[in-house]
Order: C-alpha cells, then sequence, then structure tokens
C-alpha cells in the first residue's frame, strides 16, 4: 500500500485549499491538493514512483494519503498524539531535521573551495592522485583448466611454445592469435592495459613488465590460465595530472574535509556559549 510506504505524519486536510482544479481528493473535514499529491510521490522509490504516473496508481495514492489522514486524525481525536512516548519521538524527529537545516545552512555559507584549497590539498596528495605506469599487451594462450593432471599441463607448454615457434617463423601475431584458447583470440590476442598493481594473475603481469620496447615478446610463460607468448604493444609511462586535469577530483576530495572542518568549528563555538560540563563519574 501506498500509505505503508509514504512518510507518516504531515498536517491535516484544508478544506479551502485552492479551486477544484487544485483537489485531487476529498473527505470530510479536507481535502488532498495537487501539490501534497506530488509531494507524496516524490517521497516513493523510483519503482514506485512510476506507478503513480498511471490513473490507477494516481487513484491508489490519493486514497492512501485520505487513509492516512483519516488515521492521523482518529489518533488525534483518542488524544494518542499527547502521550509521552509519542512527543518524545515527535521531538527527536524535529531535532534530526532542525540540524539537518542547519547543516546544510552552514555548508551552504562556505561556498566552493577556494583555488587556495584545491592547491594545497593537490600539492600534498599528489601520490593519491598519481597514474601507475602501465603496459599494453597481446597473448597467445594455450589453456588449461584449474586442477589439470601434470601431463595436461605439459602438453599445453609444448602448444604454447609451437605458437612461439611460428611467430618466429615469421608469422603475424594477430594470425597466430586466432589460433589461441583464450577469449582474446577474437581481438587479435588484445588484453588492454594492465599495472603493476593488478592482482589477477601476478605472472602474466610480471612477464608484461618484463618486456623492453613495443614489440618485444617473451618466452613461454606459466600464466594463471595456462601457458602464453606476449608482445608489448605499448607502454604508458607513470603520471601525476595537472591541477587542472584532476581539479574535479580534487573538488570531491576536498569537500567532505571541509565540511567536516566546519562543523568541529560550529560545535565548538556552541559548546564554548552553552559552558558545556560532562560528569566523569556517575553520583550516588
Amino acid at each position: 500500500m501506498f500509505v505503508a510506504l509514504s512518510s507518516v505524519g504531515g498536517a491535516g486536510g484544508c478544506g479551502s485549499c485552492g479551486g477544484s482544479r487544485d483537489v485531487a481528493g476529498r473527505y470530510d473535514g479536507g481535502v488532498i491538493t495537487e501539490d501534497e499529491l506530488r509531494r507524496e510521490a516524490d517521497r516513493l522509490p523510483p519503482i514506485l514512483r512510476s506507478r503513480f504516473e498511471s490513473a490507477a496508481g494516481r487513484r491508489d495514492m490519493v486514497s492512501a494519503i485520505i487513509d492516512k489522514r483519516l488515521l492521523a486524525k482518529e489518533a488525534r481525536k483518542r488524544g494518542l498524539d499527547e502521550t509521552p512516548e509519542i512527543r518524545r519521538e515527535v521531538q527527536a524527529l524535529e531535532e534530526r531535521l532542525v540540524i539537518q537545516a542547519l547543516l546544510a545552512a552552514e555548508e551552504k555559507a562556505m561556498g566552493a573551495p577556494t583555488e587556495g584549497e584545491l592547491r594545497e590539498w593537490y600539492e600534498g596528495h599528489q601520490a593519491e592522485l598519481g597514474e601507475p605506469e602501465r603496459v599494453r599487451v597481446r597473448r597467445i594462450l594455450a589453456a588449461v583448466p584449474a586442477g589439470a593432471p601434470q601431463a595436461d599441463r605439459d602438453r599445453a607448454k609444448a602448444r604454447a611454445a609451437r605458437y612461439a615457434a611460428r611467430l618466429q617463423a615469421g608469422e603475424r601475431f594477430e594470425k597466430v592469435a586466432r589460433d589461441g584458447e583464450g577469449n582474446e583470440r577474437s581481438r587479435d590476442g588484445e588484453l588492454g592495459l594492465l599495472a603493476q598493481t593488478d592482482q589477477g594473475d601476478p605472472g602474466l603481469v610480471a612477464a608484461a613488465f618484463a618486456l623492453g620496447k613495443t614489440g618485444a615478446r617473451s618466452p613461454v610463460v606459466a600464466v594463471n590460465d595456462g601457458f602464453a607468448v606476449l608482445e608489448l604493444v605499448e607502454r604508458r609511462p607513470g603520471r601525476v595530472p595537472s591541477l587542472d586535469e584532476a581539479r574535479a577530483e580534487v573538488a570531491n576530495r576536498v569537500t567532505p574535509v571541509r565540511k567536516r572542518k566546519a562543523f568541529d568549528q560550529l560545535l565548538a563555538r556552541l559548546r564554548e556559549r552553552a559552558d558545556v560540563q560532562v560528569e566523569s563519574e556517575q553520583r550516588k
């Protein structure tokens, strides 16, 4: 039911809220306006909000809001809104909402990070922004299933050696790669970029970074899924992006720090003005 998913509470109905074109539903004691209907719909998760767009969904929503209003009206009639437990819950909710509004106002007053703040963070965290050295390689794989017996591994290694011999004899890498057994054979052996921090296949990464210059080929090497011959396509040196290149990332990293600092400063001022004292031991 929409009523179960909508936020509980809200003001009672208003008998004079706008003309008939603004009224989505009526009940004894009030009306549901189009604005109220839209606000309730906006509180719903997207998957439920789409139901509201249909005529039937809209009727269900109006009925749910009316049901909620009738239940709240009956609860107030019985004086349940004045019970100590309910008053405590209302006070706690009000505190949360006004604190959220206060923090939002403080954050708005802060404005965007200054150029000096961005540069200070950038210069102190360049190692975090740095891009590692990467290599692009192609591979011809002789696959071995996980847990295969040694005889199968020996046969796969021999197949990889034959691939290497074909390359040595002058066959194009792309042609030999199409006879390989990895998924990359459909891409002429292309594996993409690798970094030394990649954890998926240490043997593959080590062999790839051992290649010297573009076009260099490895001997047969053991990899996670068998044995392979690699070819270096490209080597990209590690680099630190400039502040302009990393500006959006730096701003994203600086903003939470500034918000926390503003919150701590606000709380410190409030505590000082309030002469806060916390008893270190429970009094008997």
